[in-house]
């Protein structure tokens, strides 16, 4: 396919990524379509058969081979219910495994592309240095830049080699800030020399890997951009032409495909009187694909390239890197599959490096008590108290009671906690009859909006939670890394799991009483 060969309006459709609509097919011949909305919504509830026949339209409907992407941070299963949820890339980098990394690559890339994907917007490669930050946590692998080199080309290797285009995210580097750009414009505030060795290596280094994308966040970087914009603060990178042809395309050297963040968050819009001019504005500082542009944003293209606002050269160079990317893929080929067929030793490969990830995961933060390994000698009756926000996670917490039984322990499940303000002497009574008390928290970002702390009822039940028998209390957090810090410092027992997903959950407890070791290595600063 030459550029040549296409009209002005079917370049700047090529720039265009729609959502995936099963109920409305949309004919137009843009450049990609996104299925899915893993960051925010629940994983789509369809068979793998229907979804593929969704994703096959789209492709037998273009003239020119479509991108179908989705956020696979964590594998498939999050995405589309069926396939494989991996645990969140922290567990990833609290395994500390190069080679179980290309393999968390290969693994998410067999299963997109046996449903007819092919671009995935991952791996994250934000390095979460705020540890108040609602929104990286346990979505980034590390805070270190020494691990996340070492890590994250691998994953893209396992993707890209095995037919998933990478896209690195979110550029110039999410996990500073205190808040979320889905709400508001957040703020890098590295000093560039800390950018640098920091952020921007990261970047630097999933370039020379051949990251085929690289998506900017509505994320400004205030030590580089000189340009104050007419509130007097700097653009985010999705609007900035100093971040996004300048620094990255210019000094850094990416060559291939940059695409927008969503562009229907709040970090993004409110920069200018519309949202239409936001978009004419993000392409002219350089974003190559659009991520749900309005259904205005093709015509106002064709009015700011007609009149020069916008130079022809600079599309034709935003579709030039769409379509070799294409062609990297092999989208071009003519007996292309529209989607692949697993072998069962794959489907089985995938299954071993969910597993392999969770428990080589498990991280004993401490064991003051001596609590582990958990004996039926020692823990006859175990009481479980769940911690979360997000109801669903309530299902998980019934897991590790049942993995607990399995192991021949009496299990008493408080969903609701114990009765933590009235301070009667039930607490205590409910306490001593049992040998020991699991505090299980679980959270992930946007689950529900919102800072990570815990609030209300759950609140409560740790406000008074070490009240009685801290020497037979263990405290399992299934997600932030920080709540061991944040909320139970003074616990003698603590570990992260990282994942609230049910590997993590199984590996967890079989760690516990001792049939696999827990790991001693951190991620993250704790």
């Amino acid at each position: 396919m030459k550029i040549t060969d296409l009209t002005l309006r079917e370049k700047i459709l090529q720039t265009v990524i729609i959502k995936v609509d099963k109920n409305h097919f949309v004919s137009d011949q843009v450049g990609g379509a996104f299925f899915g909305g893993e960051i925010i919504t629940e994983a789509e509830d369809m068979g793998i058969e229907a979804g593929r026949a969704i994703l096959s339209q789209y492709k037998e409907n273009a003239k020119i081979p479509i991108l179908l992407t989705g956020d696979f941070e964590n594998g498939c299963g999050s995405v589309w219910k069926g396939l494989t949820a991996l645990p969140y890339l922290m567990s990833l980098g609290a395994a500390n495994d190069e080679q179980l990394a290309y393999e968390y690559g290969k693994a998410t890339a067999l299963e997109a592309t046996m449903v007819g994907a092919n671009w995935s917007f991952s791996p994250v490669c934000d390095l979460n240095i705020n540890k108040r930050n609602p929104l990286v946590n346990v979505r980034a692998l590390t805070d270190n830049p020494d691990l996340a080199v070492r890590l994250l080309p691998q994953i893209v290797r396992g993707m890209q080699e095995n037919g998933l285009a990478a896209c690195a995210k979110h550029f110039p580097g999410d996990g500073l800030d205190y808040r979320d750009q889905h709400i508001v414009t957040t703020k890098n505030t590295l000093s560039m020399e800390e950018w640098k060795k920091l952020s921007g290596r990261v970047f630097e280094e999933l370039i020379k890997a051949g990251v085929y994308s690289i998506m900017p966040g509505h994320i400004s970087l205030p030590a580089y951009q000189q340009e104050v914009f007419s509130n007097g603060l700097k653009l985010p990178a999705t609007l900035s032409y100093e971040l996004i042809t300048k620094l990255l395309k210019g000094e850094m050297g990416f060559d291939g495909v940059v695409v927008s963040d969503a562009l229907n968050m709040g970090g993004f819009n409110g920069w200018y009187p519309s949202r239409e001019k936001s978009e004419v504005e993000s392409f002219k500082a350089g974003c190559d694909m659009m991520l749900w542009p309005t259904k205005a944003y093709v015509d106002n293209m064709v009015e700011a390239i007609e009149s020069g606002y916008i130079s022809e050269e600079r599309l034709d160079d935003a579709v030039s890197r769409i379509l070799n990317m294409k062609e990297k893929m092999g989208l071009f080929e003519t007996e292309r599959e529209p989607y692949k067929t697993m072998t069962g030793q794959e489907k089985i490969f995938v299954k071993e490096t969910q597993q392999k990830t969770a428990e080589k995961s498990i991280t004993l933060v401490r064991d003051k008590a001596e609590i582990f390994p958990l004996t039926l000698n020692k823990y006859k009756k175990i009481m479980v108290i769940p911690i979360t926000h997000h109801l669903p996670a309530l299902e998980e917490a019934e897991l590790l009671c049942e993995e607990l039984r399995s192991k021949g322990f009496d299990v008493e499940y408080k969903k609701d906690g114990l009765e933590h303000i009235k301070g009667t002497m039930a607490e205590e009574e409910q306490i001593d009859a049992c040998d020991l008390v699991i505090y299980a928290l679980f959270s992930r970002s946007f689950r529900p909006m919102g800072f990570l702390d815990f609030h209300s009822k759950e609140a409560l039940k740790i406000w008074r939670s070490l009240e009685y028998g801290v020497e037979k209390t263990a405290v399992v957090s299934f997600g932030s890394p920080y709540f061991g810090e944040q909320y139970f410092e003074r616990a003698l027992t603590y570990v992260n799991a990282y994942s609230m997903i049910s590997p993590s959950v199984k590996a967890f407890v079989r760690a516990a009483v001792g049939e696999i070791p827990f790991s001693e290595y951190s991620p993250v600063d704790l």
